[in-house]
């Protein structure tokens, strides 16, 4: 079809030219024989020459060869007349089937009124033809004037040149769509700019998809809070501000404690669902001006600027430290967390965003090391700090390849009679720089890198070995306690590491006693019982150690399969001195014995404190007031002499 509209040789078109052309040639032709005379000459008798034939013959070639040629002439013309208003119609077609609304400008009439817009125009913005015709196109900005790519758009038109620009248009609706526009003047044949035309591109959709993709680089999809992206760019803009006015910028570290055992125990749903309360929490806890950014995992970050002293900014961490420490809830659940803080002050620790946070990360290793739930301001002294805590996580990732770590056995002794009953598991580190590590500075360490899952294998084996060592000697069958930590048991299936290293040993499962802590309680005490029993039903003996020091429920207390309760040391060290810690400790005793409990005491070291627990009916003690940790061969000649407790 399209080829036959510009095709020349077209027999419509054809048609036409020949009709033209016929009827020239008949009337030049009869006007021909007519000028000659002959239509008179053929009515009456008068002779026609030879000249006049031959003249008319003459005016006839001359007639058919005009003829001709008006033909082709006009079959010419009509074929660019037509292939042009085709090519009209095919444009006009094209403008008014574009998806692109396309509006055409009078650039010869004051303030460049729209003279025609297409359809795709009127979808997009949702105005009628007859609405904007005549008007200028201002009113699709509304009042949103201050877009600095309107004076673009205006300096394109007045040097009548094409531009580019992408503005922020608004429907009928008063909806906000992004508008690509594309202008192009078109001049007449002088060279004068009579119109201007213009390409609106709707782009809301692409400008939305580069919002979601700028979003998704600067803020973290869990709570919303800027990611460490936009957490550089903030304490950059802090730090500038701090220089140019004189005010403290301070930047301070947070990581909430203990909380792998949340997503460990519980999953990372729940772990998720706490994450988010938190960043509300810490939203809550500073101003709109201030930054809160998640860090990674259970890590946030908050850039406070604009601070009058230390002491306001010291006001807002311990506001941050009471908001995190209250209670969460979780669907049915309660859970308490706390968290650990450490903050450097621009200008004194740094004078850029890695030096500030380099240095509030390591402040907040120095809050955790202090006992966590509280916060630090940077000190000098920090640095070396957490160098040596670098050098100490590495050197323990190799301490049992170089076979290093070594156990020591604590005796327990039964109060009533004074025989020793056991020993509890103590892991030693010899290094071969530093010699004997204590396990205050390597245990929590081995917590917080993971390090303790391959340890905690370790202990259990060798104390194992050892103790059927013992009593393939010969000597009293006691059993050994070895400490579990939360991480052991929720990185791996805890009761089938016990049932394997039991069967490895050969020894009797009735001569292990598991002592498990509070704070594996606290989080999933359901999932928790089911290990205990899962585990006393392999036969062995369990234990809460540091019973008092953290946050268990009693209703789940009294249902979890457990044999004895430990009384922390650090309320036996005060019940001689301390009427609270006397009574707390106290009230632990009478509670185990109401549950069928056995309870011993750790860190008995004086003679006052072994007669208040003899005073408070205390089943057994463990401490240095009658031995302190021994190696294998000295609990072995203990046991072989049959030391006991004075009476």
């Amino acid at each position: 079809m399209m080829r036959g509209l510009f095709d020349p040789k077209s027999p419509l078109r054809k048609r036409q030219a020949l009709q033209i052309a016929a009827v020239y040639g008949v009337i030049v032709g009869l006007w021909v024989l007519f000028s000659n005379g002959i239509p008179v000459t053929l009515l009456t008798d008068i002779p026609l020459d030879d000249l006049t034939w031959y003249q008319t013959l003459n005016g006839w070639f001359f007639m058919v060869a005009t003829s001709w040629l008006l033909y082709l002439l006009i079959d010419r013309g009509l074929s660019a007349e037509r292939i042009a208003a085709q090519a009209v119609r095919l444009r006009d077609r094209a403008i008014e089937s574009s998806t692109n609304a396309i509006i055409i400008t009078d650039h010869a009439r004051r303030d460049d009124p729209i003279v025609y817009v297409n359809p795709a125009f009127e979808q997009i913005t949702g105005y009628a033809r007859d609405e904007v015709l005549g008007k200028n196109c201002r009113f699709l900005t509304r009042d949103d004037r201050q877009q600095l790519e309107l004076d673009t758009l205006r300096e394109a038109i007045r040097e009548e040149r094409e531009g580019r620009v992408v503005l922020r248009n608004y429907r009928k609706d008063g909806s906000l769509f992004w508008n690509d526009l594309h202008i192009a003047p078109v001049r007449d044949e002088d060279g004068r700019v009579t119109h201007f035309v213009g390409v609106q591109n709707d782009i809301t959709e692409l400008k939305r998809y580069q919002e979601d993709l700028e979003h998704q680089a600067n803020y973290d999809v869990l709570t919303g809070l800027p990611n460490r992206n936009l957490l550089r760019d903030r304490v950059r803009q802090a730090i500038a501000y701090s220089q140019r006015y004189g005010h403290l910028v301070a930047v301070a570290f947070l990581d909430l404690d203990h909380f792998k055992f949340v997503n460990d125990s519980l999953g990372h749903n729940v772990g998720d669902a706490l994450l988010r309360t938190v960043a509300e929490r810490l939203r809550a806890c500073v101003r709109d001006a201030d930054t809160v950014a998640r860090y990674g995992g259970d890590e946030f970050v908050l850039v406070l600027f604009d601070q009058p002293s230390e002491e306001h900014i010291s006001s807002v961490l311990q506001r941050v430290i009471t908001s995190v420490s209250k209670p969460f809830q979780v669907g049915d659940r309660d859970f308490l967390l706390t968290c650990s803080g450490g903050c450097s002050l621009h200008p004194q620790d740094g004078t850029d965003e890695e030096t500030l946070l380099k240095n509030a990360d390591a402040a907040m290793y120095r809050a955790k090391e202090l006992g966590r739930n509280n916060f630090q301001f940077f000190t000098p002294e920090m640095n070396a700090r957490v160098t040596e805590r670098l050098s100490l996580e590495a050197s323990l990732r190799r301490a049992l390849e170089r076979d290093e770590l070594f156990l020591e056995f604590q005796p327990q002794v039964e109060l009533a009679t004074g025989r020793v009953i056991g020993a509890e598991t103590l892991v030693r580190w010899n290094h071969p720089d530093l010699g004997c590590v204590p396990p205050s500075r390597f245990i929590a360490l081995a917590e917080e890198t993971g390090l303790i899952v391959g340890i905690g294998e370790w202990i259990l084996d060798r104390a194992l070995r050892q103790n059927k060592a013992w009593h393939e000697a010969g000597l009293p069958r006691l059993p050994v306690s070895v400490n579990m930590s939360a991480r052991q048991s929720r990185h791996y299936d805890l009761v089938r590491t016990v049932a394997v290293a039991l069967a490895d040993s050969g020894i009797e499962p009735r001569y292990l006693e598991l002592e498990i802590t509070e704070s594996m309680v606290v989080h999933g005490a359901e999932e928790f019982i089911a290990i205990l029993e899962r585990l006393g039903a392999l036969g062995v003996q369990l234990a809460i150690d540091d019973f008092g020091t953290g946050y268990s429920s009693l209703s789940y207390l009294r249902r979890f399969p457990v044999d004895r309760l430990k009384v922390d040391q650090s309320f036996v060290r005060h019940v001689t001195a301390a009427a609270a810690d006397a009574r707390i400790t106290q009230t632990i005793i009478t509670l185990g014995h109401n549950l069928k409990l056995k309870v011993i005491a750790e860190g008995v070291e004086t003679r006052e404190q072994l007669e208040f627990l003899r005073a408070s009916h205390c089943d057994e003690i463990q401490g240095y007031y009658f031995s302190k940790p021994l190696s294998a061969a000295d609990y072995e000649k203990l046991l072989r002499e049959d030391r006991r407790l004075e009476p």
